[in-house]
């Protein structure tokens, strides 16, 4: 429910100068992020409640359906300043950014693990930032474990996640699809893995992920 995940969350930095409706009456992405993310660490975790995770929801649109190359890299930046494990971008464009590139690889040099939305076309062109080598590159499965048939299957893919969320808002019910909600449910993953063992770094979760959702290479 909604006090549970209030009980997560920091407060919300916004890069926009705009926090958009902050009275919200419709079910956001990033709550229904923030949603999907909780749930995959419950089944991480056996104690959630007691969980030291928390999110910090970083505000690149402000209200706005699209947002800039520039933004991202503003929000990454505000959220390095508060020391995360796990940086979430459910988000994704076909246009390679120089900046974007080099921020994400400036993050995992500092051992923060950088997980991103590989697409929503069934396509094997790259999506950035998934597709940057610094980055676990996140696409759906479905049921059968196998790449969702909407869902991007490019080489540069490392895992495969549920592509479909159930989320709660508002006394209604919603149900997720695409690579953002996979995106989440590996963020959920690796949180659970970074608090389950003390000491952990980004490259153990990372191989405890790959190991459990590693994208499997058809052969020839």
């Amino acid at each position: 429910g909604q006090a549970g995940i209030k009980d997560f969350l920091l407060p919300s930095v916004s890069v926009t100068g705009s926090t958009g409706d902050s009275g919200q009456s419709d079910l956001t992405h990033g709550t229904a992020m923030v949603e999907t993310i909780l749930r995959s660490l419950s089944q991480a975790a056996s104690d959630p409640a007691g969980s030291p995770v928390r999110i910090l929801p970083v505000d690149i649109y402000g209200g706005s359906a699209s947002t800039t190359t520039f933004e991202v890299v503003r929000g990454l930046y505000a959220a390095a300043e508060h020391g995360p494990a796990v940086v979430n971008l459910s988000l994704g464009s076909s246009g390679d950014s120089p900046l974007l590139r080099e921020t994400v690889e400036s993050l995992a040099k500092q051992g923060v693990l950088v997980v991103a939305a590989a697409g929503n076309e069934p396509v094997t062109n790259p999506t950035y930032p998934a597709a940057y080598p610094a980055t676990l590159a996140v696409t759906a499965g479905d049921r059968s474990g196998q790449v969702a048939a909407y869902a991007n299957r490019g080489t540069f893919v490392d895992l495969v996640a549920p592509g479909t969320s159930i989320v709660h808002f508002d006394a209604q019910t919603y149900l997720g699809t695409g690579t953002s909600y996979a995106t989440a449910y590996i963020t959920g993953a690796a949180a659970g893995l970074f608090t389950a063992a003390e000491g952990k770094n980004a490259a153990e979760v990372e191989a405890a992920l790959r190991e459990r959702y590693g994208a499997r290479t058809p052969g020839p």
